[in-house]
């Protein structure tokens, strides 16, 4: 019996090989490209308030942006893992998610530099400033400690080629190189000439700072905590007492902040009658606000265009789809659909037209809807296309592009629409011209005294972008500048078709 029981022991030892390493190599993996390992980086970033600019050094320097090795087996050094190269040493972190879940790695970094900020932040180590995490220059200590808080990251002890460049200095340097943006070093006179400086010590600010870009939420935010850990405090005050704790996904709405404090900005957060308290910024995901409600689009949250977006879903123009791209080049095609809808030319309205076409002629029903009148002709439905490319217009698409054409939005076009292709911000307004009539107050206005970059236009082109500019549709894109020749985002035509709609409602009213 016991030898029946050792050779099933083997046997089951056996199996449990087979199988684990068979699941290795079915989970082996392979890179993704720097650009994806980037965009991953920054997505996490966002979420967790860091400059993403610091992570993805950071990944520069752990890993060369690979979490994988050439065989297909997850980067491992000693106790460090993949591509952020955490170490689970004290079992903070899913293992085999470290492993062979990309994404957990990066949120697993990120939390381990939060933890090395906080240290700093609560004089655990050094701390520069005032902490505020939206100045690069002020996370000088926690990038020393990333690996350690260890004395060798003291530039004032570098003595050998091996040494030449501290853990810090050198993510400042790919920084530079290889994204073009140059950290200021703090003043290193205040450091020990050797050893590590005392947890006490707050170097100043440097006189020249770069900005974070960290985005900050606004009061009427819903929220809801998220992050890789799975319990969340809520304190009395920025940095206070803790006075409630929080599982995952556990929504809420700010109703106070940001206020920094200890190197964090600070939200009190409404749960429920009973539940209140403050938080840090890091462990809140924004998922939509009071005004415009839950976002459908999982990837607005920290976009600048969020409300504009939600705006034009609020109004029936766009429809819920996973996500929406607001970062996309707008084709020509999907500008004419947007356009369409903004100025409410849809199937069933269309219907609604053509019956009061019949019932009370042309001019008026046009001049009701605030449209220009083209012409009865101009309004039949299905009429065919000039353009020698129409065929490549989506189906889906067509009964928009015909509409806009119908308005005589598209007389710029001649033989070819080129639908698909890129849509220019000078374009944008030569489809909106003839939507709103010039105001003439503007007469005497030469455009190019407002933007000195329209010198190659023609003279329509120039008229539209005027007439844009007057109306409110559009501004310049930097000081000075309309940059003419420059694409249209999905969420620069978003923010325009917003103007559109309420300019057309305000008109009709």
């Amino acid at each position: 019996m016991k030898i029946f029981k050792t050779t099933t022991r083997k046997i089951i030892l056996l199996i449990f090989v087979f199988v684990f390493t068979f699941n290795t190599l079915a989970f082996a993996g392979t890179n993704p490209s720097r650009a994806e390992i980037e965009s991953m980086i920054e997505d996490v970033a966002q979420k967790r308030a860091i400059p993403s600019v610091l992570l993805k050094a950071i990944a520069r320097v752990e890993s060369v942006y690979e979490h994988y090795n050439t065989d297909g087996t997850p980067k491992i050094s000693g106790s460090s893992i993949g591509l952020m190269q955490v170490s689970n040493r004290n079992g903070g972190y899913d293992s085999e998610r470290l492993k062979y879940d990309i994404k957990y790695n990066i949120e697993a970094g990120a939390d381990v530099l939060l933890n090395k900020w906080s240290m700093s932040s609560y004089q655990s180590v050094s701390s520069v400033g005032n902490m505020d995490p939206n100045i690069l220059e002020n996370w000088y200590f926690a990038l020393w400690a990333y690996n350690g808080w260890a004395q060798s990251n003291n530039p004032n002890e570098v003595t050998s080629y091996a040494k030449k460049y501290t853990y810090q200095q050198t993510i400042y340097n790919v920084i530079e190189k290889e994204y073009g943006k140059k950290i200021n070093n703090i003043d290193f006179s205040y450091l020990p000439y050797s050893g590590k400086p005392s947890r006490s010590l707050v170097v100043p600010t440097p006189a020249y700072t770069n900005s974070g870009n960290i985005v900050l939420y606004e009061k009427g935010d819903y929220v809801r905590t998220d992050g890789v850990r799975e319990t969340y405090e809520l304190r009395d005050q920025p940095a206070g007492a803790y006075i409630h704790q929080l599982g995952e996904n556990q929504l809420g709405t700010i109703t106070e902040g940001p206020v920094l404090k200890n190197g964090y900005y600070w939200y009190k957060v409404y749960v429920n009658e009973n539940t209140e308290g403050w938080i840090e910024r890091n462990w809140l995901l924004r998922t939509g606000d009071i005004e415009h409600g839950r976002y459908v689009y999982d990837d607005i949250a920290f976009h600048w265009a969020r409300k504009d977006i939600m705006d034009l879903y609020n109004k029936g123009i766009i429809s819920e789809s996973k996500s929406f791209n607001p970062n996309r080049i707008a084709t020509k095609e999907e500008f004419c659909i947007f356009l369409g809808k903004a100025i409410d030319i849809s199937e069933e309205e269309q219907k609604e037209k053509s019956i009061a076409l019949a019932e009370n002629g042309t001019e008026e029903i046009i001049a009701e809807s605030g449209i220009p009148a083209a012409g009865a002709e101009d309004l039949i439905p299905g009429e065919e296309l000039p353009f020698s490319d129409a065929s490549k217009i989506n189906p889906w698409a067509v009964e928009y592009v015909e509409e806009i054409y119908d308005l005589g939005l598209l007389d710029s076009y001649r033989e070819e629409l080129k639908p698909l292709e890129k849509l220019t911000r000078k374009e944008a307004t030569l489809m909106m011209d003839g939507l709103f009539e010039e105001d003439h107050n503007y007469d005497n206005l030469d455009i190019n005294t407002i933007f000195s970059d329209l010198g190659n236009l023609s003279n329509n082109e120039k008229k539209a972008v005027k007439n844009a500019y007057t109306n409110g549709l559009i501004s310049g894109k930097y000081s000075g500048s309309f940059c003419p020749n420059d694409y249209l985002s999905r969420a620069e035509a978003a923010a325009l078709m917003v103007k559109i709609s309420d300019k057309l409602e305000e008109k009709n009213n």
